[in-house]
Formats: C-alpha cells, structure tokens, sequence
C-alpha cells in the first residue's frame, strides 16, 4: 500500500477564489455598506480635513475637544456599535476603509477612533451582557463614553499571560487592583476594558475581560506620555486600587479572558493596519505631487530611473497593503477565523507604511527632513505601529510557529487565465517550494524549533509575502485595470518570499553568530563580582 503523504503544514483555503477576487475588489463587505460607505468615508474626510491642524495637534500633543465633540455628534464614534444601539453597525472592513481615509488626513484622530471602534468597543458588542450593552452603547456611539483597552503592564507587554492586574472576587462585585501603561485614550476615556488575572474564576491561571467606567472609585490616571510620534493621541497609565466593579461587568464566560482578548485583538490590529494604510496614501500623495512639480536638470526629478524605482515601489506595496487588511474583513464577514490574518496584515502594513514614508523623504530631499512639509511627522506617526498591539518581532515568531504547526488543508493551486496567469504559476511553484521548506524544518528541528526565533521569523515573513502576493493577484483578477499594479507588488513579494527561505538555510547560523557577539556586549555592561 502506497504510504499518505505528510500533511503539509502551510495551505490558504480559498474557496472560490473568484468570489474571494471580488471581495476583495471592494471596500465594503454588504449591499447596505455599499451605499452608506462613500458618504460616511468622504463625509469623515473633510470633517477632518476642517476641523484637524495636523502639525498643531503633533506640536501641541493634544486632540482639540471640540474636534471630538464634532466626530461624536457625526457619529463616528459608532462605527461598529450596533445600529440597534445607536451605531452605524459597520462590518470590520467598511470600518477599516474609514479609518484609513481618516488617517490620511491626521494619524492621531485616525488612532483615537480606531482605539475606540475595535480593542475599546469590540469586547462589550460580542460579550455584554443586553443590560450592559443597551446602557452603554448609547453614550459609546455618541463619542459620550470613548473607549479604552487595558492590557500591557510594566512586566508584561506581548505576553498577555504575564499580567498581574488581579480580579478578586468580593460580595456582589469584583475588585480590581493593578496597573496598566501605555493606554491608548486613556486620558479622555469614559470606560476602559481590562484584562485582569481573576484566579477565583476559572483556576488559577484563569483571566477576565472586566468592563470598568472611569467614574468607578479606585481608578486613577496618569500624566499623558511624551511621544516620538501619534502626539494628539492619549497615551497614559491607569491605575486600578480597590476598585469594584458589579459582577456584571464582567464580558463573556469567566476565565476566558486570554482568548477573548486576541479576538478583540483581531479587531484592533486589522483597524491599526488600515490607519497605516491611510497614512502611507497621504505619503504616496505629497510624493506624486513632489516629484511631478519640483525640476533637475530642466525636468521633472520623477522622470529619472532612480524616482521612478521610488514611486513604483510606494504604490505596489500601499496596493499589497490595502488589500491584505481587506482579506480579513472580508474573512471575518464569511465566518472565517482571522488571528493569522490580522497579524500578517498588522506586520506587513505597518512595515510598509514605514518604509513609504521613508522613501517619502528621500525622494523629497532636505524638504522631507522639515517638519512643515508633513512628510517627517507621517514618518513619525507610523513608527509606533511595528510595536503596539503586539511587537512585530513576537508576532512573526508566533505566526512562524503556526504555520509549521498546521495540518493538512485543502490544495490552494488556481489558475487566473488573463494578464496574471504567469504570476498565479509563479506563485504556486514558489509555494510549493515553501512548503517543501517547512517540511524540511519541521523535520529537522521538531519541536525544538521553538528555540530558533530566527528560523521561526524567517517561515512567518516568507509566508506573509506569499499571502500578500495571492492577496494582490486575487484582486487584480477581479480589476483587471489595477494588472500593472498588482504585477509589480507580485514580483517584489515573491522576491521577498525567496529571500526569506534562503534565511532559513543559514538561520540558525546567524542565531550562534548574533549569540557569542551579544554575550560579549553583555558581559561588557555587567558589574565585577566583589
């Protein structure tokens, strides 16, 4: 008898990618979102646009409030509450299609709303309690109540499973005691979801998302912090000492909080990756206007190669991005599960945004390098997200894990008949190369491949260029006016595919190598022994 094959560790279910192609051709994810959507997004924009300073809010390091007062009374603040609860109920893809459009106008107010409309509201829409979501809702629609997420503590950033903010059970209630840093909105918050260890509920490794207002007593707030970057946006630490909370305000099954609060993450690093989108649109703009305005040599500097090169590079990458951060809304409004795909948006749409900033202030010269161009502030703005909402470094080990930890899936090889079809070949060749080097791994290391963060970072990048890649080739099969565009995105990320599997032959090389150096640098900073 002929022996199974392995299973095979990586594999994308596409259904019909047709039908996949299409969804992601467009921004919303129903008939309903169709309509609404280009009046909310371009009514958001200029709202922006009238109301926001951009450079006043990064100099003064405040979001004016009756710039939040006129997003509450246009109800953006109800993005994605239920229309039964005074939302606008948008689907997590029409919503990422506003936050981006908000950010290209001012990052900050784009960070404040997406804060608010994923990690701070999604939790209390899919757990609450009806009487708890009929008597807040309302007020977080309204921009009354803005939302707040508490996760990260001093001694526990991306591992969640590290928290000591603690639940302990008391008559009627729950008192909360701990700290939470870095709080996005937590300055102007009127409630605040936390994750707290609640050993009395569930065991003693158990969590709990807690919904907390801000009028609870025992919740204090810290100064704002001074930031590199998002500097209109709130940022400060929250302190919970004897505060109780009613039993009802806990979200969900007790003792479930771990895994609750990565689904809400799901949310939350979906809407972060399309703020990157917008403010990596806004550095494509000034750049198209730079280049085609400003002379060398009695030309345009975008007529030569090296700008050209820039320009093409920008706009592939913002394409792969804006498509791959559509894939997970319109996963998540099929019913598929998102985690892998969220983080592969989060990293890759951060990385990009980076990188077309800076590509931005190249191509703008000294100019770039002045902060009245705005081209250094969207730098600025963009570097945090490649750290919160889970370091980029962590996530690619942890999606690195999970991909070679997968069993078999359904063949994802497809032909895309037209102007694509010798991409789509080339894709399923360099997948299948892929998969062929997660199989060697896994033989290879086992289980023990957990210690090499490099191999496992490696496996990870290789297959978020794959997924962009199919991503891009997807939608330009439905577009076929965007195929010079998905072309070129197709090429650098099958380039960048084939890079990252030639690092996984020398990974663990370079492990050793970074290893002896860094002891050396380490030993350098420690005191003598007495």
């Amino acid at each position: 008898m002929a022996q199974a094959p392995p299973p095979e560790p990586v594999a994308i279910g596409l259904g019909d990618p047709a039908a996949l192609g299409a969804g992601l051709a467009v921004a919303h994810a129903t008939a309903a979102e169709a309509e609404a959507l280009p009046m909310v997004l371009g009514e958001s924009k200029r709202l922006l646009a009238s109301l926001c300073d951009a450079a006043r809010i990064d100099r003064e390091g405040v979001i004016p409030l009756e710039v939040r007062r006129a997003l509450g009374e246009a109800g953006l603040f109800g993005l994605t509450v239920p229309d039964a609860h005074g939302g606008a109920g948008f689907s997590l893809k029409a919503a990422c299609a506003v936050i981006a459009g908000m950010a290209e106008i001012e990052r900050s107010t784009a960070i404040m709303v997406g804060l608010h409309s994923g990690l701070g509201t999604r939790p209390l829409v899919e757990l609450g309690s009806q009487e708890l979501k009929a008597q807040m809702l309302p007020e977080i629609a309204a921009g009354e109540r803005i939302a707040a997420f508490g996760a990260t503590e001093a001694e526990a950033g991306s591992d969640l499973t590290g928290i000591r903010t603690t639940g302990t059970e008391v008559d009627g209630g729950l008192r909360l005691d701990g700290e939470k840093v870095y709080v996005t909105n937590g300055g102007f918050a009127g409630c605040f979801t936390v994750l707290a260890r609640t050993p009395g509920l569930g065991g003693a490794r158990a969590h709990s998302l807690v919904f907390v207002p801000r009028d609870t007593t025992g919740v204090s707030i810290g100064p704002e912090e001074e930031k590199l970057g998002i500097r209109g946006s709130s940022t400060v630490t929250v302190t919970f000492e004897n505060a109780v909370v009613p039993r009802s305000m806990i979200l969900g099954e007790p003792g479930k909080g771990i895994e609750q609060a990565h689904a809400a993450l799901s949310w939350g690093r979906t809407l972060m990756a399309a703020g990157c989108v917008g403010t990596a649109r806004a550095a494509l703009e000034l750049t198209l206007s730079h280049v085609t305005s400003r002379r060398q040599s009695n030309r345009p500097i975008g007529d030569f190669g090296a700008s050209r090169a820039h320009v093409a590079r920008m706009a592939s990458r913002l394409y792969a991005s804006e498509t791959l951060v559509r894939w997970v809304g319109h996963a998540l409004a099929s019913g598929q599960p998102v985690d892998e795909l969220s983080l592969a948006a989060k990293v890759l749409c951060s990385e990009a945004s980076f990188e077309i900033c800076d590509r931005a202030i190249q191509l703008h010269g000294a100019l770039g390098f002045i902060e009245p161009t705005g081209v250094a502030r969207l730098l600025r703005d963009c570097r945090i997200t490649r750290i919160f909402e889970g370091a980029n470094d962590v996530l690619l080990v942890r999606g690195g894990a999970a991909v070679l930890g997968r069993k078999q899936l359904e063949s994802a090889r497809f032909a895309l008949p037209g102007p694509l079809d010798r991409e789509a070949k080339a894709w399923d060749a360099l997948r299948a190369r892929f998969v062929d080097a997660c199989l060697s791994v896994r033989a290879e290391h086992g289980v023990g491949v957990v210690r090499h963060q490099l191999v496992l970072q490696a496996v990870a990048r290789a297959n978020l260029a794959l997924t962009a890649a199919l991503a891009s080739l997807l939608r330009a099969h439905a577009r076929p006016d965007e195929a010079a565009l998905a072309k070129h995105a197709v090429e650098d990320l099958m380039l960048e595919a084939e890079e990252h599997l030639n690092d996984l032959a020398r990974a663990v090389r370079d492990e050793s190598r970074a290893h002896a150096l860094s002891e050396e640098l380490y030993a350098s900073k420690k005191e003598p022994s007495p």
